[in-house]
């Protein structure tokens, strides 16, 4: 049997490759916008003194370089305004972009991961056949696999990258965040979890980007794992109460303040049949007592 994934890689797979994309559309944004800009100076600086010169080569160079700064400015405001409409809202440090960069690198996590199985992947699956992984061999305890490892034809866990404190730290983190952006996911037709599905997003984003930062500084000075280590605990007894929270909300009934404010399709389809069952009750109601009325008169 295959290795099962753990949180860590799940959350690689997932989530990370939005992460460090939205990250990288900003910091690129920027750049092109710091570069378009002095790029239009400079041609609109030659095209000034072209005009007040008379001279027809710097009116002709300045073409390049307004041209060229346009294209930068414009395709960097048009990537800014895309990032901010991106899902990712909290900010994730330079040192922890650089920390799940690595980690994705050293573990093989593909980019493109939906319908797409790197090729290497398949030549792991090969190989742990072969070694016996289907009978139920630990592939943690297999010399082999080692080696396939060391070689490059079995794909390295986060487990083998890093410390085991920082590995088991960061493997809780990522459950109680994977379970809170799964709940997140499979709450879309639930009216709570709508309501507050943007700030437990932007709430689950902050608490692992920060413990993503401390992983960081872990992995680099080991001498601060205790220090940061206790930010970490609290940070993730917050996303365990969010994921909890999450899903209180989703096994409970729904509740009529849910309802308010909210009438779905099938609510009005059901509203409007009570209302014209109604109607025909009275309509035969009133049919059956009028000859009784005439009488009367």
């Amino acid at each position: 049997m295959a290795e099962e994934q753990s949180s860590i890689q799940r959350f690689l797979q997932n989530r990370a490759s939005q992460i460090l994309v939205g990250s990288y559309q900003r910091a690129g944004s920027t750049a092109q916008i710091a570069v378009g800009i002095p790029l239009i100076l400079i041609g609109a600086g030659l095209l000034v003194a072209g005009t007040l010169s008379h001279i027809g080569g710097l009116m002709l160079g300045s073409i390049g370089p307004f041209v060229a700064g346009a294209i930068n400015l414009v395709v960097g405001l048009v990537a800014r305004k895309r990032a901010a409409q991106a899902p990712v809202e909290v900010r994730l440090s330079s040192e922890a972009r650089g920390f799940v960069w690595n980690l994705m690198r050293q573990t093989n996590t593909s980019w493109h991961h939906h319908g797409h199985t790197p090729h290497h992947w398949h030549h792991a699956h090969h190989w742990g056949q072969w070694m016996g992984q289907g009978a139920g061999q630990n592939p943690a305890t297999s010399f082999l696999t080692q080696l396939g490892k060391q070689w490059g034809f079995v794909p390295k866990t986060p487990k083998d990258v890093l410390p085991q404190q920082l590995h088991d730290l960061l493997e809780v983190a990522c459950y109680h965040y994977n379970r809170i952006f799964g709940l997140l996911e499979s709450g879309k037709t639930d009216t709570g979890i709508v309501k507050i599905a943007a700030t437990a997003r932007a709430g689950a984003d902050e608490a692992l980007f920060a413990i993503l930062h401390h992983a960081a500084t872990m992995h680099r000075y080991p001498e601060t794992v205790s220090a940061a280590s206790r930010d970490c605990e609290e940070k993730i007894r917050a996303l365990k109460e969010l994921a909890d929270g999450l899903e209180r909300i989703q096994t409970r009934p729904t509740s009529i303040s849910d309802r308010l404010g909210y009438t779905s399709a099938m609510d009005s389809a059901l509203e409007e049949i009570r209302l014209e069952r109604l109607a025909r009750e009275e309509l035969s109601t009133h049919a059956v007592d009028e000859p009784n009325l005439r009488e009367r008169l």
